[in-house]
């Protein structure tokens, strides 16, 4: 079956040392130094997709990347939920 909705989020992970600076970011909510990773799932929670950012990408930014990847790989979906840090401008991004 294809998915016809998602639900879309995103979780800040600290790193190691050995991680290079360029591939991390200060979470400025959690204020560690760490990554982020957007992930999509389906409905019943299976994974479609997962972007991994320096902590310091908005989730807005990541955000249209992440649906641009989605829409072309899951044309099916027509509903996505997410969180407050997506919502007004993925609304004006797939509009």
């Amino acid at each position: 079956a294809k998915p016809s909705a998602c639900v879309i989020d995103a979780q800040s992970v600290k790193t190691s040392t050995s991680v290079p600076a360029a591939g991390q970011g200060i979470d400025a909510a959690k204020k560690i130094v760490s990554r982020k990773r957007s992930i999509v799932t389906d409905a019943l929670g299976l994974m479609l997709m997962v972007l991994v950012t320096a902590a310091s990408v908005q989730d807005s930014v990541g955000g249209t990347d992440l649906i641009d990847h989605v829409a072309a790989a899951h044309p099916s979906i027509r509903k996505a939920w997410v969180d407050g840090g997506y919502r007004q401008h993925l609304v004006e991004h797939a509009a």
